[in-house]
């Protein structure tokens, strides 16, 4: 056959082929890198409380056959002539005021006089010292105190034992009493400080907190807390217990998979002194629709439907689903009047009010509009957008509603390590940020409560 015969023929070959599997140029798939949520910032509070009966409790064994005071010289004290030694004989009772702890202590006393020529008699005596000691924190977290005698009160007054009758010391003691007031004082303040610190409490917390908290298994969704500052509030009463409250101004992430690599900061840094400690936190959630389950819902709305435009219609074969930079491409595969890929962008948005995924503005990519424009120009008259449109919604408000559910859950009553356990309340979610991942659309929440961290007495 003639080849300027076959020409014809083979034009109209190519063109019924090209007609066949024409595409729009493709948008290329990219993300935005660097684009993370910085984390933010939460208030975490830690309700420190020292229980009265266990302090006693210690006091009582550590002053257990201990001599509070000492003297046996006749010539200290501006040669008084008399010794004195004091140790608790019962136990010691003792309660709280506001900064201040009262407590009484029952003494046996000891007491030797020198009398005339060289002689001395001896007498034992009880007495309950009512001691007052108004306590601080130091920044180091070590704690201040001042202890003052009030008054005592004699339980058996001495009595001296000699060979020619009694005599009574009293008021001798008494003297010896006040003169020894500032060297008890010391003394107390010493004991009580070393059974009311509060930095083996305050160092526990700090480290406990910092250790990685699995919210959800299936999930494997992980909290992980950093520690910024910390501050403590004024030491007051309540009930039977000391208490105050620690705030930790931390940074709250959630990841999802392994178990996230973190870096224990052992340092415990100066406190801060506050007049309240707030309770609210704000964590940062995030869930996600996988373009996998997107592109499942959306051929479940679009996939076989049929648009007309005059005598011409598509058919539409399948939908595929990637990221550009901030948006979503929307790859749909058409036949019939055009055969071939179009693409759709728009840009993801959340719905509050009805919990779900949006994609907004969606629009025939730039580049498919200018091909259409040339070659099927009578696409833009139909309907496929406004549909297309439609079918770009993906549900979230069972995602989120089990989301809260499993996070409250584990806050509820959340043992850290033996002796610190988190309990929290979680309050409302709020959306603060829709974005393109490589995987899929995420839906980033901040959550607002109230979450204490409890560490039990020592």
């Amino acid at each position: 056959m003639n080849f300027l015969k076959l020409l014809p023929l083979m034009c109209l070959f190519a063109f019924c082929k090209s007609a066949k599997y024409t595409d729009a140029p493709k948008p290329p798939e990219q993300y935005n890198v660097g684009t993370d949520i910085p984390s933010v910032p939460s208030a975490l509070t830690i309700p420190v409380n020292i229980s009265v009966d266990e302090l006693v409790r210690s006091l009582n064994t550590k002053l257990a056959g201990k001599a509070l005071f000492e003297d046996y010289s006749f010539d200290d004290n501006g040669h008084d002539g008399l010794m004195m030694n004091a140790w608790k004989s019962q136990d010691i009772s003792l309660f709280f005021s506001g900064n201040t702890v009262k407590y009484r202590i029952p003494l046996k006393l000891w007491v030797k006089k020198e009398l005339l020529l060289g002689a001395a008699a001896e007498a034992e005596a009880e007495l309950a010292l009512n001691l007052k000691t108004t306590f601080g924190i130091n920044p180091d977290w070590s704690l201040s105190t001042q202890t003052e005698v009030e008054y005592h009160e004699w339980l058996s007054k001495p009595v001296l034992k000699t060979g020619i009758g009694d005599i009574s010391v009293e008021s001798i003691a008494n003297l010896a009493l006040n003169r020894s007031k500032k060297t008890l004082s010391k003394t107390l303040d010493q004991y009580v400080s070393q059974q009311i610190s509060l930095k083996p409490y305050v160092q526990e917390a700090w480290e406990a907190i910092q250790q990685p908290v699995l919210l959800d298994e299936t999930y494997k969704m992980w909290s992980k807390t950093t520690p910024v500052s910390i501050g403590i509030t004024p030491l007051t009463t309540y009930g039977n217990a000391l208490s105050t409250k620690i705030a930790v101004e931390c940074m709250n992430d959630v990841s999802f998979g392994e178990k996230p690599a973190f870096r224990e900061n052992s340092y415990l840094p100066n406190l801060t002194l506050l007049q309240d400690a707030p309770e609210d936190f704000h964590m940062r959630f995030a869930t996600d629709v996988p373009f996998v389950e997107a592109e499942r819902l959306a051929k479940n709305m679009m996939v076989g439907q049929i648009f007309e435009s005059g005598k011409k219609k598509v058919k539409i074969e399948d939908i595929a689903l990637w990221g550009n930079n901030d948006r979503i491409v929307v790859n749909s595969k058409l036949s019939g009047s055009f055969n071939g890929n179009i693409y759709f962008i728009g840009r993801p948005a959340f719905n509050a009010e009805k919990n779900q995924i949006e994609v907004k503005d969606l629009d025939f990519h730039v580049d498919t509009h200018s091909f259409l424009m040339r070659s099927a120009s009578w696409i833009f008259q139909g309907t496929i957008k406004r549909k297309m449109m439609q079918s770009m919604v993906f549900p979230l408000e069972s995602q989120i509603t089990e989301l809260k559910s499993s996070v409250q859950q584990t806050l509820y009553n959340y043992e850290i390590q033996p002796g610190v356990v988190l309990h929290g309340n979680l309050g409302s979610l709020a959306v603060q940020d829709t974005r393109v991942t490589p995987t899929g659309i995420r839906v980033d929440l901040i959550s607002t409560g109230k979450v204490n961290v409890y560490v039990k007495g020592r």
